[in-house]
């Protein structure tokens, strides 16, 4: 199963938004983030090895 993912909070709450003339759109129902290309994941798997990867490197530069 593929699914999409919020480029800026990482959710995976992304449906469309616009399409057609305009060109297919994005939005995040988390933080309101609305994109072109969201990120795409095959599996559950791959998408939690990202996130915990994007949001420790996160924790990181804070410090």
């Amino acid at each position: 199963m593929s699914f999409r993912v919020c480029i800026a909070c990482y959710g995976i709450r992304v449906y469309p938004y616009m399409g057609f003339m305009v060109g297919q759109q994005y939005e995040c129902q988390d933080c309101g983030e609305r994109m072109v290309i969201p990120l795409e994941f095959d599996n559950e798997a791959d998408y939690r090895a990202f996130r915990d990867e994007m949001l420790a490197d996160g924790e990181s530069s804070e410090e």
